[in-house]
């Protein structure tokens, strides 16, 4: 099994020596998240603080996770991704997805906010031209939402990256996971609005996972598939509070004492996940997870 921790630290911690910290603990990689701000904490720049990290790190694995396709062009995304998988001397991972806060686009770019019909379409045809340039290093394209003609764009001489992508329902399941190399799948119930449900978290089961993984498979059988999860390792009263929340489905066992967390994660692994992705919700869990996870 493959941990990557996410950075949603917002501006609080140097992204550098945060990653170095993850490395020196035993995670795989790490992932960073694509926003302008989540509730009140601002977010650095996602490509910035990629970058940090490339600079900072010489042999762990990163990625973006994922970045928001509302946010700019894939063909700015392409560019981005071909030159610092350049630079980070081919560990950087591509992760792109279709956009979920309403909040960000709408308020902070005041831009159009698509319904999920068009943020799908939108998503679908944005990694159809990712991929494309990807593979042969210029795309023309023409669709219901973006027109593309790129005659030249690499792949450099550090060769393309992993294109990742995020399927948290049946469209996108169905839509992108024959066009990129890794899936990440999730229960999108608990984003769909712009916002985190927990109790929509709290009524995700086992069974709705392994669900997931199977439609996943029947798709691409051979596609590598990560989980995005939310996590909280420890026994302080911030994180028994988050577990008596959740109460007692697929959810709340990643929430608690870390050896509970961590036979979760084992237990994923059996069902046929090669990575997970964790995202912690209690200051500290990373740290405390580590001497338990699976290397």
């Amino acid at each position: 099994m493959e941990y990557f921790a996410n950075y949603n630290t917002g501006i609080d911690l140097d992204p550098a020596q945060w990653a170095l910290a993850r490395e020196a603990e035993g995670y795989t990689g790490v992932v960073v998240s694509d926003h302008f701000w989540v509730g009140d904490k601002p977010y650095p720049h996602v490509w910035v603080t990629l970058t940090r990290i490339a600079c900072a790190t010489t042999d762990l694995r990163f990625g973006s996770s994922f970045c928001n396709n509302l946010f700019r062009s894939p063909v700015e995304f392409a560019q981005a991704s071909l030159t610092l998988h350049q630079a980070a001397k081919g560990r950087f991972e591509a992760g792109l997805g279709a956009g979920w806060s309403e909040n960000e686009v709408s308020g902070g770019l005041g831009q159009y906010y698509p319904p999920p019909g068009e943020r799908a379409g939108r998503y679908k045809e944005a990694m159809t031209i990712v991929r494309e340039i990807f593979d042969t290093g210029k795309c023309r394209f023409e669709g219901e939402y973006y027109k593309v003609n790129v005659p030249v764009m690499g792949p450099p001489n550090g060769g393309k990256p992993l294109l990742v992508g995020s399927a948290g329902g049946p469209r996108t399941r169905r839509e992108i996971t024959p066009l990129v190399d890794r899936v990440e799948v999730f229960a999108g119930e608990f984003i769909r609005g712009g916002a985190l449900d927990f109790a929509a978290l709290a009524a995700v089961t086992d069974d709705d996972v392994k669900e997931m993984i199977a439609r996943v498979r029947e798709i691409k059988p051979d596609i590598p598939i990560g989980y995005f999860t939310l996590m909280a390792a420890g026994e302080n009263e911030a994180v028994k509070g988050l577990e008596a929340m959740l109460g007692s489905n697929f959810a709340s066992g990643l929430v608690g004492h870390p050896e509970k967390v961590a036979a979760k994660i084992a237990q994923m692994e059996s069902w046929g996940l090669g990575r997970v992705q964790l995202t912690e919700l209690v200051p500290g869990s990373y740290t405390i997870l580590a001497p338990y996870i699976k290397r």
